[in-house]
């Protein structure tokens, strides 16, 4: 499925964002506003059952009212099933579209520039939290119309029983929604603040799982507590301030709603009592004013809360998308590489990952393996897997090529890692591999056995190996001490 997300740098992106589903969420709007308007015929079918049926003691023209509440709940429920499951669907596959074009930015190969770095942590926030903050924003586009579609229609209503009663209902529906934002002025300032201190404190932990082994050979483990306990205070108050803001939020927009609704139903007892209308409009009044309450307090609320934290994130997200490169354009060409295997004594040069990322893989000193079997890990095709770890020399891995390496590879040691890796590498068979000490954690047979299987395996192929390892020159059709000299 295509993404239809708007570009990053567009001024409106947010709302184009939310509404990039529009073909979902269109119906989805239509649907639930008819579930909505089905709860909202509800105390009009029963105040003409009274007045029409219990008053006149007709017990045709009572089952006949019966029957037609069936109906509309009938209906009701299987709009608001539809209506949900389409708005539900444009908020996961939204959220997908977001999630990719977050990564994708974030794994290009040109790098992230810009003034400020970005740690690992806060990048993974940027990419999962906020990126689900503004799919959920998609919620926007649907309930406000049903809640909008709700008020007209307990206003035009509210008019044929009273004018003063569906004038009053028409002018509260802005009058709440203003004070619902009007309400939210903090909520606002504080969701950005809460959603930047989530993101140092995920940044500030992902920095201490990856390098907790040199920290606690380091002693220095206090240090980093102490370092991550303010953070994550930091972010504790910030939370709890704008779970604060949002609960005077509440308290706010539903005491003025219930006041306001009082009001209406308490202005219509009054014209019962005066004879101005029936029993039957009476009962209605006082069902469409239990009713309305909610969609007049939430389409306040939403737009304070929900879009209030859309907001927020969607500026953290946007940074991303719009940074600058840190290197320049992507070369559309292969490296001028001469083909077979040269080792490099050198430095690896940082432009090298300028390279076409389809046509060259770079396999770094310290590689991440991924929870699941070596196989999975190496290559989809179970063929091509076991031909690589040949090449690897990691078929003595005990348990075999089904054995479970667990998380980052926990289940196994250095020197199965760094062959699992070479192994992943090799399966991809790009045009050009370039390797950076692929065999330092392994002994010199071992080393020996990997360099002449790679040397055969790639034979015809461009191969760079940096590394100072005899076992590697041996087999090396050009050594070579700088980088530069293989263009690179």
């Amino acid at each position: 499925m295509t993404r239809q997300l708007p570009a990053a740098n567009d001024p409106h992106w947010l709302p184009k964002t939310v509404l990039s589903r529009w073909q979902w969420t269109l119906p989805a709007g239509i649907l639930v506003a008819v579930a909505f308007l089905g709860n909202g015929l509800s105390p009009l079918i029963i105040g003409k059952a009274i007045d029409e049926a219990i008053a006149e003691l007709n017990a045709q023209r009572l089952f006949t009212w019966l029957g037609a509440l069936v109906v509309v709940f009938a209906v009701g429920m299987v709009a608001s099933w539809w209506g949900r499951a389409l708005m539900n669907r444009a908020i996961l596959v939204i959220g997908h579209d977001l999630r990719m074009e977050v990564t994708d930015r974030i794994q290009d190969p040109r790098g992230m520039g810009g003034p400020r770095r970005r740690t690992a942590g806060e990048l993974l926030s940027i990419a999962s939290s906020d990126t689900q903050k503004i799919a959920d924003a998609v919620f926007m586009t649907v309930f406000p119309v049903a809640e909008l579609a709700s008020i007209i229609y307990v206003g035009a209503v509210m008019l044929t029983i009273s004018v003063p009663l569906g004038i009053a209902v028409f002018i509260g529906g802005p009058l709440l929604v203003w004070v619902a934002l009007r309400a939210a002025k903090p909520l606002r300032k504080r969701s950005a603040q809460r959603q930047a201190a989530l993101a140092r404190a995920a940044a500030a932990a992902t920095d201490v799982v990856q390098g907790l082994r040199i920290l606690k050979g380091l002693g220095a483990i206090t240090t980093v507590r102490g370092r991550y306990q303010s953070v994550s205070d930091d972010a504790y108050d910030r939370t709890v301030s704008a779970n604060a803001s949002e609960a005077r939020l509440d308290a706010i927009t539903d005491t003025a709603g219930f006041m306001y609704i009082i009001t209406i139903a308490v202005a219509a007892a009054w014209l019962a009592i005066g004879g101005q209308i029936s029993i039957g409009d009476l009962i209605t009044a006082i069902g469409l004013t239990q009713f309305i309450i909610t969609p007049m307090t939430m389409l306040g609320k939403n737009i304070a809360s929900r879009w209030a934290a859309a907001q927020a994130s969607g500026a953290r997200v946007q940074e991303v998308l719009c940074s600058p490169f840190a290197l320049g354009q992507e070369r559309s060409t292969m490296p001028a590489t001469p083909v077979g295997l040269t080792v490099v004594t050198g430095q690896v040069p940082e432009d090298i990952i300028l390279a076409p990322r389809d046509r060259v893989i770079v396999a770094p000193h310290s590689a991440d393996l991924f929870d699941g079997s070596v196989l999975t890990n190496i290559h989809p095709d179970r063929e091509r897997a076991l031909a690589a770890l040949h090449c690897a020399s990691a078929e003595d891995i005990p348990g075999g090529p089904e054995r479970e390496v667990g998380e980052n590879g926990r289940n196994l040691s250095g020197g199965q890692r760094q062959r699992v890796a070479l192994a992943r590498a090799i399966a991809a068979d790009p045009d050009l591999l370039v390797l950076e000490d692929p065999t330092t954690a392994v002994d010199s047979v071992t080393e020996a056995a990997i360099s002449r299987r790679v040397a055969a395996h790639r034979h015809g192929k461009s191969t760079v190996v940096f590394t100072n390892a005899p076992a590697w020159k041996a087999v090396a059709e050009r050594v070579v001490d700088s980088a530069s000299e293989v263009k690179l």
